[in-house]
């Protein structure tokens, strides 16, 4: 069996980045992989996710399975409500440069986490343009040039995120649950971005349902995978911290049996050069072990 797997890592906090992205490029160093990293561009906020207590059903059932103070930390856990936020990019230049200089991309995962996740949905177009033009901005500055891809918090956007985003030029976003790469429509308008879905499930969503133990979870992964693309989106807060571990074993089994790992900016540009590609819907739903809405690809032509 052959296919591709591209490795998606979400960085949603300081700590993560801080502790979490050196631990992930020395597994990636360790198997020649290069992969595709997402950063927020603003501050840590994470503190404000306490209110999903009251919004998200399941949130407090998932929470506990994951282990929340153990995967974040109490400092992380009080940013943005009784301490600061720090900004996770700007006091991490030199990771910045790092993950550019060892060969992976480097794109957006938000500017404020938590905000986007919580509140993009009911963003208007106004409200749309002036977040993503902040994150933008932000990224050209600590960056040095222009972003080309985007990532959503919680895979959440509205209908004017990929109208701007192709106003913008980025090559894609990733910001759905699915099975492969297209072009979305979303609000009845249809878009040039080539839209990269996470594929398979992500560690928070199957410990503790499917196992929590490493070697059973690392079977379960490799009896998901498919030939062509599969998308896997891994969190420097878990990955790149108690369940590296698993990473590396899945990473090495995989390779063993003749998976390749590409970037997913370079998954997109050998989709665009494709005739005959899915034209898809993108609508809010739901994946199992994840509390709350995620935008999923839906019909596919």
């Amino acid at each position: 069996m052959s296919g591709i797997i591209g490795i998606k890592v979400d960085v949603d906090t300081f700590e993560g980045m801080r502790s979490g992205v050196p631990v992930l490029l020395d597994v990636f160093q360790r198997y020649d992989i290069k992969a595709s990293f997402f950063v927020p561009m603003g501050k840590d906020n994470t503190g404000r996710t306490v209110k999903r207590v009251f919004t998200r059903k399941g949130f407090l059932k998932k929470a506990g399975r994951v282990g929340v103070l153990g995967t974040y930390g109490a400092k992380t856990l009080m940013y943005g409500l009784v301490l600061p936020g720090p900004q996770i990019a700007r006091k991490n230049i030199t990771l910045v440069r790092k993950i550019l200089d060892e060969g992976h991309e480097l794109g957006i995962h938000g500017y404020d986490h938590v905000r986007w996740h919580d509140s993009i949905k009911h963003f208007d177009e106004a409200d749309t343009r002036r977040e993503i033009d902040r994150l933008l901005t932000a990224y050209r500055m600590i960056v040095g040039e222009d972003a080309r891809s985007f990532a959503a918090p919680g895979w959440m956007i509205n209908p004017f995120v990929l109208q701007v985003f192709e106003e913008k030029g980025l090559v894609y976003s990733s910001d759905t649950r699915g099975i492969c790469p297209f072009y979305p429509e979303m609000g009845g308008n249809r878009f040039s971005i080539v839209q990269i879905p996470t594929t398979l499930p992500t560690l928070d969503e199957v410990i503790g349902v499917i196992s929590a133990d490493e070697a059973p979870l690392v079977d379960h992964y490799l009896g998901l995978l498919k030939d062509g693309i599969n998308i896997l989106t891994v969190h420097t807060e878990l990955e790149g911290k108690r369940w590296s571990g698993f990473l590396a074993a899945f990473l090495e089994e995989a390779k063993r049996r003749g998976f390749s790992f590409v970037r997913l900016i370079d998954i997109a540009w050998e989709f665009k050069k494709e005739t005959d590609t899915p034209i898809c819907t993108v609508e809010y739903g739901s994946v199992p072990g994840r509390a709350g809405e995620v935008c999923c690809q839906a019909h596919k032509e």
